[in-house]
């Protein structure tokens, strides 16, 4: 019987990542600033072809909210070849990071409603186009300013980097009554409205 995926050991991923951990790691300085207060864990579905080599990745989970990390965390990550996947077929696999802030600032989570409603209200949110085929989430940081500090994105499918970057940078824009003295809040809602409109085996890593 022939295998439908093809399989890859462990320790064989564990090998093949080790060199390219650090490099990794570091892309927690793109986060600048809101190292002050991101932490948490990103969890990576790496898409191996029968070669050896990565097809594709995806941010499946995604408790730390920085685009700029999550696209050095890809990048990084498309970099790496594995062996070729026993059966000769292609594979896929999760792999997560856990990073730490400073922590300088404190969090608290929010149910954010009123960034959700400014994010569907925003006729410019529409020219980023979609940003992907499946369900999209986006985690955002409201500082004490009521300015957004980060932004980060979520999907168990692939994102499509240039609406990505569009939506957050649209984010940065907002401006949220709620903000709260000595306090970050983090918020996490469904990028439904604006993604929708038409425009022009696991492994645990603790750092």
């Amino acid at each position: 019987m022939q295998m439908s995926i093809g399989v890859l050991d462990e320790r064989a991923v564990d090998r093949a990542m080790e060199p390219h951990v650090p490099a990794m790691v570091d892309c927690f300085e793109r986060a600048g600033d809101a190292r002050r207060y991101l932490s948490g864990q990103v969890v990576l579905r790496f898409v191996v072809e029968a070669s050896g080599s990565v097809s594709d990745i995806h941010v499946i989970k995604n408790e730390l909210g920085n685009y700029p990390v999550e696209r050095c965390l890809i990048d990084a990550g498309r970099r790496i070849v594995f062996p070729r996947p026993e059966g000769n077929r292609r594979t896929d696999f999760e792999y997560s990071l856990r990073f730490r802030s400073t922590g300088e600032m404190r969090v608290l989570n929010w149910n954010g409603d009123d960034v959700a409603n400014r994010v569907a209200s925003t006729n410019d949110f529409s020219s980023c186009g979609t940003l992907g085929p499946q369900r999209v989430e986006a985690i955002a940081y409201v500082e004490p300013a009521g300015t957004i500090g980060s932004v980060g994105f979520v999907s168990q499918g692939p994102i499509n980097p240039d609406a990505a970057s569009c939506a957050e940078e649209q984010m940065y824009k907002l401006r949220i009554a709620d903000g709260r003295p000595n306090v970050v809040l983090r918020t996490v809602f469904p990028l439904v409205i604006a993604s929708q409109r038409p425009g022009k085996g696991k492994r645990s890593r603790h750092h």
